[in-house]
C-alpha cells in the first residue's frame, strides 16, 4: 500500500511539473518570436480583446498557484501523514468462572454480585464466562461460553431469583408471590443435595475448578470465589486441598469475602491462608461493588502474564493529501487546456 502511494505521488508530481514546464516553455517561446501584425494597435481598445487578455493573465496566475499547491500536497503525501497512539493488546483467551456460595447468609451479597457482574458483561470481548453455585452440593447454571446475551440474561435472572429472604418467608414475616417463590426454588435447585448440611465451601470450590475445558490450549483461567466460609457439614475436601486442585490446573483464584454472621475471625483467616498460600488474592469487603475491581485485576494481571506489552501504533492518513493532489492535477490540466 505504501509503495503504491509513493508511485502515485511521484506520477502526479511529474505530471504537474510537465504541464507547468510545457506551458511555461510555450509562453517563453511566444515572447521570443512575436508575431508582427500590421494595423493591430486598435485592438487594445476592443473590450473583448482586453477582457481576453485579463482572463489569460488570471489563468496563468491560477495555473502557477494550483501547480504549487499540487507540488506541496504531493510532497506532504510522500512524507506519510500519520498519527501515533499507544495501545495494549487485548487478549480474548480468558476463562472466568463465577463461583458463588448460595447458602442463606450469602443471599444479599449474591444478589448484588450477580447484578454487578451482569453490568460488566458489555466490557468483555471474547472472554468466556461460567456460573456455578453451591450450598451442600453444586450446580452449574451455565458452562463456559462467550454468548453474552445468554450470560447477561442468566445473571440478571439469578440476581432477581436469589433476592429472597427464606428465613422471613418461613416465619411468615415476608410475603412473596408463588411466581417469586418458584423462581427462587428453581434457581437454587440442585444445591441442597445433602440433608442437614449447608455451605460446604471446599467442595464447592473444587467443583468450580472442574468447569474449565480446553486444557491443551494456552488460556488464562480465573475463579471468582464468593463465600463467607461458614461451613455447616462434612466436606470431601479440605479448603487447602480444594485450593491445590485450583492451582494444579493453572487457575488464578480471586476470593471475595463479605464477612460472616456467626463464624469468628478464624473463618476469614482460614480463607485468607488458603487463598494467598496458593498465589491468589482475597478481597475483604461488605461492598459487592468490589467485583469490578476483581475483574479489572484479572484483565490486568492476565494480560501481563500473557505478554501484553504496550505498543506504539502508527496509522497513515493519506486520504486528504491524496485528494488534494489529485484535484490539483485535474485543475492544472483544465487550466492548461483553457489557456491554450
Amino acid at each position: 500500500m505504501v509503495m503504491t502511494l509513493w508511485w502515485v505521488t511521484l506520477l502526479l508530481l511529474l505530471a504537474a511539473i510537465a504541464v507547468w514546464a510545457i506551458t511555461f516553455w510555450n509562453r517563453r517561446a511566444m515572447r521570443r518570436s512575436p508575431v508582427v501584425v500590421a494595423n493591430s494597435r486598435f485592438m487594445d481598445r476592443i473590450p473583448s480583446f482586453t477582457r481576453a487578455q485579463r482572463v489569460a493573465g488570471v489563468l496563468r496566475v491560477a495555473l502557477v498557484g494550483v501547480t504549487v499547491i499540487g507540488v506541496l500536497s504531493s510532497s506532504v503525501l510522500s512524507g506519510r501523514v500519520a498519527s501515533e497512539r499507544v495501545e495494549t493488546p487485548s487478549f480474548a483467551s480468558r476463562d472466568i468462572v463465577l463461583c458463588l456460595d448460595v447458602s442463606g447468609s450469602m443471599y444479599e451479597y449474591d444478589t448484588q454480585i450477580l447484578a454487578t457482574f451482569a453490568e460488566l458483561v458489555d466490557s468483555f470481548d471474547g472472554e468466556r464466562v461460567a456460573l456455578s453455585i453451591f450450598n451442600s452440593t453444586s450446580r452449574t447454571v451455565f458452562p463456559l461460553t462467550n454468548d453474552y446475551d445468554l450470560i447477561e440474561k442468566q445473571l440478571r435472572e439469578g440476581s432477581e431469583a436469589i433476592d429472597f429472604d427464606e428465613f422471613g418467608y418461613r416465619l411468615r414475616q415476608r410475603d412473596y408471590s408463588e411466581d417469586k417463590v418458584r423462581q427462587y426454588v428453581d434457581f437454587v435447585d440442585g444445591t441442597r443435595g445433602v440433608a442437614d448440611q449447608a455451605s460446604i465451601v471446599p467442595d464447592g470450590l473444587a467443583s468450580c475448578a472442574q468447569l474449565f475445558d480446553q486444557a491443551e490450549e494456552d488460556r488464562s483461567r480465573s475463579i471468582i470465589f464468593a463465600t463467607d466460609n461458614e461451613v455447616n457439614g462434612e466436606s470431601i475436601f479440605t479448603l487447602d486441598e480444594a485450593a491445590d486442585a485450583v492451582t494444579s490446573r493453572d487457575i488464578s483464584l480471586f476470593t471475595f469475602y463479605p464477612g460472616a454472621y456467626e463464624c469468628g475471625p478464624e473463618c476469614l483467616e482460614e480463607l485468607r491462608s488458603a487463598t494467598e498460600s496458593h498465589d491468589g488474592k482475597l478481597y475483604q469487603s461488605s461492598d459487592p461493588q468490589a467485583i469490578p475491581t476483581i475483574i479489572q485485576q484479572i484483565q490486568k494481571s492476565q494480560a501481563q502474564e500473557m505478554g501484553a506489552e504496550p505498543v506504539l501504533v502508527r496509522s497513515d492518513h493519506p486520504g486528504p493529501m491524496f485528494v488534494l493532489t489529485l484535484l490539483a492535477l485535474m485543475a492544472v490540466l483544465a487550466l492548461g487546456w483553457r489557456s491554450r
